[in-house]
């Protein structure tokens, strides 16, 4: 009879050894020196959602989520969408709108979905199209420093700074950069303001650097991410936890015989 003994095991073609191993390392907290690798973290998971264990999905979502930044953030999105993962979907989706379309491969594209890669294909539009404004919109000059001797030239020439350096910076063709890189090159132009005063410099500068025009973005990216989280991923109910089950919820040898 399954399970009346070591000779006559019950046998689960969903359990591989691998997953059994693994199982009996977080029931005990007995791991490997080198600690579960990223396979192993998978099939976890799947182990979680074939047998209800809640100790191992969250061993192997805590896992993810310190280890998050070793993995590309679309392979970590298609993780939350099969597992329904709600803890690093949102950081997983700002990270993924810095890369390049062309940049992520046609099998990931679908693994995402159409709700996930269709928000994010527009969202590049938008991002893109503000970033043309926001380069060819200099903050404007509202009050001039009481130190300022010329107005007309100071505005003229902060025009020009901002078109030859930050537009520059953000429309590169082969190099763009990102807001917060470009703010930080923008700041270095101190010896290179031509005629607008030090004192203006100084308060545009801060300006600048509060980040104000860029807001829309960082909002637009939270906003988006958060939207497609709560539609998308509906994080499973408690599960059985009872020493897991002790046996994953097999009936006991006392109970066969």
């Amino acid at each position: 009879m399954e399970g009346s003994s070591d000779d006559h095991p019950i046998i689960i073609p969903e359990l591989s050894m691998n997953m059994f191993e693994l199982f009996l390392s977080v029931a005990y907290n007995s791991w490997k020196p080198e600690g579960p690798t990223h396979d192993d973290v998978l099939d976890l998971l799947r182990f979680s959602n074939k047998f209800m264990s809640q100790k191992a999905r969250d061993v192997a979502i805590n896992h993810l989520h310190e280890c998050q930044f070793q993995h590309k953030p679309y392979e970590l999105l298609a993780l939350c969408l099969e597992f329904s993962i709600s803890k690093f979907f949102v950081p997983a989706f700002r990270r993924l709108v810095e890369f390049r379309i062309r940049d992520i491969p046609g099998p990931v594209r679908r693994r995402l979905g159409f709700e996930v890669w269709n928000a994010f294909v527009d969202l590049k539009e938008l991002l893109n199209e503000h970033n043309r404004i926001v380069a060819c919109e200099e903050p404007p000059i509202v009050t001039h420093s009481p130190y300022c001797t010329d107005n007309t030239a100071c505005f003229i020439d902060w025009r020009q700074l901002w078109w030859n350096s930050m537009a520059r910076f953000l429309l590169d063709g082969r190099n763009p950069q990102k807001f917060h890189e470009a703010i930080e090159r923008f700041q270095e132009l101190g010896p290179e303001i031509g005629r607008v005063n030090p004192e203006c410099w100084k308060m545009l500068l801060q300006t600048v650097k509060n980040a104000t025009a860029f807001c829309l973005a960082f909002d637009l990216i939270e906003e988006t991410a958060q939207q497609l989280s709560a539609a998308l991923i509906m994080e499973p109910a408690p599960m059985l936890t009872k020493a897991e089950l002790d046996t994953l919820g097999l009936p006991s040898h006392e109970e066969i015989l």
